[in-house]
């Protein structure tokens, strides 16, 4: 293992900054993103050191009902799951997920 290696963690700590409010055209992209791509996700996925899905499809699916329901208005309420599936999206594009 090269010392370059050594010293970058696998998983990137934080990697974006959450926001407090989304457009309804932000959460109709992300859930339009997952909808494409959902009999590919990955069975599991590390999101950081700390955190990973164990059932990424439930996961989503869970995730993306509750955007669904609120996307006319993603407030400081419901913005934690755009966070958390923004993150998501991340992760599963540094794995090759396009």
């Amino acid at each position: 293992m090269t010392e370059e290696q050594e010293q970058k963690p696998a998983v990137e700590k934080n990697p974006h900054i959450y926001k407090p409010a989304y457009t309804k055209q932000e959460v109709d992209e992300l859930t339009r993103w997952f909808e494409e791509r959902m009999d590919r996700l990955p069975a599991t996925l590390q999101l950081n050191e700390a955190t990973a899905a164990s059932d990424l499809p439930r996961t989503v699916k869970a995730l993306l009902a509750v955007l669904k329901v609120h996307k006319e208005n993603i407030s400081v309420t419901f913005s934690g799951y755009m966070s958390h599936l923004d993150l998501i999206r991340l992760r599963l594009k540094e794995q090759g997920l396009e």
